[in-house]
């Protein structure tokens, strides 16, 4: 195989230089943001467009909005408007302004000298429209981008000459005269290399002319050479332009010869004398790359950078160093989806939640960390955003560490730089930064070439990772200025611009966006479109006693220690949360070190031994007194930070030098430091809070100490009763840590911190009491509910869980509302000390199998219902455990009716509740010979909804058709969905066969089904086998006359029908007057409804005055 390779990187050609006149024409062409459409309808001669147009070699992008609910939502809007691109075959939609970009070049005749480059050109579309050309290459029409490397431009047009090969074809070769200002073509070079046969595949096929060229514009060389106008031979040559941050190929016709050393054209003068003599060289790698060498700047910083990660994530600080890879247990990761809560407002419309789902279907989501990543169907060069939703302490930040420190041992090797950004650190109000001071100057700052670095990282877009940790520090300030900078990737401006411009796409557009959130941050009023949604679920049982293990790993105290932590359940089940099993496993390690037996009963106690235990390990009884002022002090802050939503703040804000040492000494704060604009410029630190559940136990201690905050004003924190959603409400725990507080008065350390006499403190009590005994607890919808139950669970007082377990509701309904493991430990506590007796609503609340089991087992419990994949899921646990007799009581308990079928997971899991009851009637059968037994929920099935939509809508009836015979109390049948599940008349067909066995159906509603005349005659020949069916609808369908016919002619034998609608169907008067006739017949049916179009409406109501029960 033969190479041409040129020997040298081809410097110095550049596009040709245009005369003044020229020049002026183009400058005085007004661009607007869609200005390359512009251009389709303007006068302009194409081939005053001969130069490179990049917007961003000006530096003007553009104003845009800090705003980011509006912006979003508008750039939303806008990028996802259909332009229409003309081609031979007619109008076709883009799907993007990026897509017009690309389709802009099909709509010049720019003529046989040029070739037009707009953004990324398209296979496909070349091939369509080359054919002739081309025999072997089926014609096809593509309206989507394709997946071929291309160049790699911003908004960029290129149109460069082209020379004719001299046998109709013609190639693109660089031009004389490139503008200085035009930096992305930097570091190009051209190499030559003989592609395979096959080649097409990646490589942008010139056209050829379809008319001959005259001599003046040949090469010298092939003067009077005859062009081949068949062109059957394949690709002999290819151009292969790498562009530093891509490659585009060009396939080239004929071979050249290195004679051809001047090309020579009347109006296009083109200079060559720099183009040496190609090299013919051997080469077996077809088609080749020259691997392409980073700069010397880029390559030193992307290892300092690694090297920092390196460092920096090798160990996580907790109360004591420990190394990252010993502490980290993988969670499950779950690709999650998202459903938009509609509203009264626009703000409101645009909110969007995690949606809850069973456990089976997190595992079957469930994805690796290596997974991350990977969004299939996604172009390359625009930017992907990707969310990790989780509460707060589910270790989002210890994941986001984990990742740094892959990227840094090698792996994720799609990106040459990533970068970590802690949003409670970066979002102070009165800190502006540059897009280049984020990157170079807050992690490792360049000791040289930090433009260089800049300028690369910013035409490789696609190669950078940024981390936005903790996006609740990123909204924070609602009043932010417009901004006005000209080059927001250099001028300064806030971090909420800064963000602004990247979610737009407006600032390094290609990147890769990693935001970590909590579930309730409205994320995505923010972020308009999510590529990858991912949930992080707590720990197992199994992962908790793994940590546990691995903590204690090197102390004498391994066992007793989980087995302690085990033993308090409440504890135990907190330590789902990664934060929180820390926290327990470093008070169990203290207690254990001080020969004690047992670990405090809630988490206000929890946390209030681990702040003794921090302070009082090291103090002196010197200090002592100056600690409880620098904690109070330091709950102030803490208080004063989270009304304003923030956690961090600039250390020289501080009150004094004593509360900010006492805060580092002991953990309570995190030290940072801020980017400097200049060497010149002092070096400002800031202070974050070390955790987060660690600032909202100071925000309760404040309001207990504090003289301000009387007794009567402390139930305003709680806020049961309020809908709207006060600030202090980003504080999720800190109601608990209050209450909790409330009732620790005897407590000797808690006394110690506070000046209160037993007289103040027995106050507070009754008036939170009296304001509990108030409250109408059927009022409250289940998120609050449930809130209240675990402020009075941390009071441990007995009156007031007496009081709320006998004034709970029997009917509770925890539908789509997350249940962790410490909200069913307190749910469980309180309906054990009731005498009710209950019906639970587990379905979708995420509950995990021992919570569900648990809860079942109450003996007051006398019904439930849970997601249905999860309720088999246990009885097939309890099966394997031979727990036979609560096996036995929870298929008594569970309950099914109504059932509605959204997805074929759910018609699936129906099929195995009844392959389950076949199986346990086998058990039944042979323990005792009873053959009637049958679970109470499939026989008490009396409503089954089918909505499935027109994707899986006649796969998922198939399979529900085998299975209705299992549900004799069967009383209603609803087809019906606003999607429409599109059954057809096959599906009608499936369904005709079981009627004989639905005796007890009174209710078949087959509406939106797209039945025609062939389907309503097999329902027809069927229907008189229901015997109980009292309404039947058939509404806006495709059933015409005949169809009516066959209907009419079963009405008289179908004696219990009371209601038949077959409205919005293609039923003429022909039809009508039949159903008419038979209607006579039928003194049993109340109501027919038969309004279609194609009925005059005359006609309709004529039949209407012979028979006043058809409705018009």
């Amino acid at each position: 195989v033969v190479r041409l390779q040129y020997p040298s990187p081809l410097t110095g050609l550049t596009p040709v230089q245009f005369d003044s006149r020229q020049r002026q024409t183009m400058d005085s062409v007004f661009m607007p943001e869609n200005g390359y459409l512009d251009l389709l309808h303007s006068d302009i001669d194409p081939l005053h467009l001969c130069t490179f147009f990049d917007p961003k070699s000006s530096g003007d992008e553009g104003d845009f909005s800090t705003d980011l609910e509006v912006d979003a939502s508008n750039y939303e809007q806008v990028n996802n408007v259909d332009f229409p691109y003309e081609s031979g075959d007619g109008l076709y939609p883009c799907s993007s302004t990026t897509d017009a970009y690309a389709k802009v070049g099909m709509k010049f005749d720019i003529g046989p000298h040029f070739v037009f480059l707009a953004g990324d050109l398209i296979l496909d579309d070349i091939i369509a429209e080359n054919t002739e050309k081309f025999p072997d290459i089926k014609k096809q029409t593509c309206l989507k981008r394709s997946k071929c490397k291309t160049v790699r431009t911003q908004k960029a047009l290129w149109l460069i000459p082209a020379v004719s090969a001299g046998n109709g074809s013609f190639f693109a070769m660089p031009l004389n005269g490139h503008p200085v200002s035009c930096t992305s073509l930097t570091n190009q070079h051209m190499s030559f290399s003989v592609p395979a046969a096959h080649g097409l595949e990646r490589s942008l096929i010139i056209p050829g002319l379809s008319e001959h060229l005259t001599s003046e514009c040949l090469p010298a060389s092939v003067k009077g050479y005859q062009e081949n106008p068949g062109l059957a031979g394949p690709p002999q040559q290819m151009f292969n332009f790498v562009l530093e941050n891509g490659t585009s190929d060009v396939i080239v016709y004929p071979v050249l010869t290195p004679s051809m050393e001047t090309f020579m054209s009347p109006s296009i003068p083109v200079n060559l004398c720099n183009l040496e003599k190609f090299q013919e060289v051997q080469d077996s790698i077809i088609p080749s790359e020259e691997p392409f060498k980073r700069p010397d700047q880029v390559e030193t910083f992307c290892s300092s950078l690694k090297d920092y990660f390196r460092d920096t994530c090798k160990s996580v600080t907790v109360e004591r160093e420990v190394n990252l890879d010993h502490l980290f247990i993988d969670r499950t990761l779950v690709q999650s989806q998202t459903e938009t809560k509609t509203g009264k407002n626009s703000a409101k419309a645009m909110e969007k939640e995690l949606v809850t789902c069973s456990l089976q279907e997190k595992e079957k989501t469930a994805i690796d960390r290596s997974q991350i990543f990977q969004i299939p169907q996604r172009k390359d060069l625009e930017t992907k955003v990707i969310v990790v939703l989780g509460k707060a302490g589910m270790g989002k930040s210890i994941l986001i560490q984990k990742i740094c420190q892959d990227w840094s041992n090698g792996e994720f090797s799609q990106f040459e730089f990533v970068f970590w950004f802690d949003c409670k650190q970066i979002s102070l109000p009165e800190k502006l930064y540059s897009l280049e001071e984020l990157l170079l100057d807050f992690f490792v700052k360049p000791r040289e070439g930090s433009k260089e670095i800049f300028e690369y990282i910013l035409q490789n877009p696609a190669k950078v990772l940024l981390i936005f940790d903790g996006f609740k520090g990123l909204h924070d300030h609602e009043n932010s200025p417009r901004s006005s900078a000209s080059q927001p990737e250099k001028d300064l401006c806030s971090i909420k611009e800064l963000l602004s411009g990247l979610i737009q796409k407006k600032i390094l557009n290609g990147c890769t966006l990693l935001f970590t959130a909590r579930p309730k941050d409205k994320l995505y009023q923010y972020v308009s479109k999510v590529d990858k949604t991912i949930e992080i679920v707590g720990f197992s049982p199994q992962q908790r006693e793994l940590y546990i293990t691995r903590y204690f790993e090197e102390s004498s105290y391994c066992d007793s220690a989980l087995k302690l932590i085990k033993e308090c359940e409440y504890l135990f089940s907190h330590c789902y949360s990664p934060v929180m099993c820390r926290f327990v496993c470093f008070l169990c390690e203290a207690v254990l070190e001080m020969g004690e037996k047992s670990l405090p009963s809630t988490l206000t106690e929890v946390f209030l031994k681990v702040f003794q235990q921090k302070i009082m390990f090291m103090q002196t009884d010197v200090t002592a007194t100056q600690n409880q002022e620098s904690l109070a002090a330091l709950a102030r802050i803490a208080w004063h930070l989270g009304e304003k939503h923030q956690s961090a703040m600039k250390s020289d804000l501080i009150p004094s030098k004593e509360v900010k040492e006492f805060a580092l000494k002991y953990g309570f704060f995190l030290p940072f430091a801020f980017p400097r604009h200049s060497d010149s410029e002092e070096e400002e630190f800031g202070s974050t809070f070390s955790d987060f559940v660690i600032q909202n136990f100071l925000c309760a201690l404040h309001l207990s100490l504090a003289e301000e905050h009387k007794d009567k004003n402390l139930t305003k924190y709680l806020s049961f009763l309020s809908k709207k959603k006060k600030p202090y409400n980003w504080l999720n725990l800190m109601p608990r840590f209050l209450v909790g507080l409330m009732f620790l008065q005897d407590d000797p350390y808690f006394c110690s911190l506070s000046n209160e006499d037993a007289k103040q403190s027995t106050k507070k009590q009754k008036t939170l009491l009296k304001y509990i005994r108030r409250l109408q607890m059927n009022t409250l919808c289940p998120e609050r509910l449930l809130e209240l139950l675990c402020c009075v669970y941390e009071t441990q007082n007995n009156y007031l869980l007496q009081h709320v377990a006998l004034r709970l509701e029997p009917d509770l309904s925890f539908l789509g509302v997350v249940l962790t493991p410490p909200d069913v430990h307190v749910l469980l506590s309180i309906l054990k000390r009731s005498r009710k007796e209950f019906s639970l609503d587990l379905r979708n609340s995420s509950i995990d199998m021992q919570g569900l089991q648990a809860l079942v087992s109450l003996r007051n419990v006398t019904s439930f219902r849970a997601s249905l994949s999860d309720t088999i899921r246990l009885w097939k646990s309890l099966e394997q455990t031979g727990d036979y007799e609560l096996l036995r009581a929870s298929t008594e308990k569970f309950v099914l009716d109504p059932f509605k079928a959204k997805t074929m997971k759910d018609i699936n899991d129906l099929s195995d509740l009844v392959k389950m009851q076949e199986k346990m009637m086998n058990y039944v059968q042979e323990a005792s010979g009873c053959t009637s037994y049958g679970i109470p929920a499939i026989r008490n099935l009396r409503k089954l909804e089918f909505a499935l939509g027109p994707a899986c809508g006649l796969q998922g009836l198939l399979k529900l058709v085998k299975i209705l015979a299992a549900f004799p109390s069967l009383q209603h049948l609803d087809l019906d969905a606003l999607s429409e599940n599109g059954i057809g008349d096959e599906g009608a067909k499936s369904l005709s066969e079981v009627f004989p066995i639905l005796t007890s159906l009174e209710t078949l509603n087959l509406s939106q089904n797209k039945i025609t005349d062939l389907g309503a005659e097999n329902l027809a020949a069927a229907l008189p086998s229901l015997s109980s069916l009292k309404t039947l609808s058939l509404y806006n369908n495709n059933i015409c006359d005949f169809g009516a016919e066959n209907l009419a002619k079963v009405l008289p034998a179908m004696r219990s029908l009371r209601v038949l609608d077959v409205q919005y169907n293609k039923i003429t008067g022909v039809g009508a007057q039949q159903l008419t006739d038979s209607l006579r017949k039928c003194p049993h049916i109340k109501n027919l409804v038969m309004w279609n179009p194609t009925i005059p409406y005359g006609v309709l109501e004529h039949l209407h005055q012979l028979d006043s029960r058809i409705s018009v």
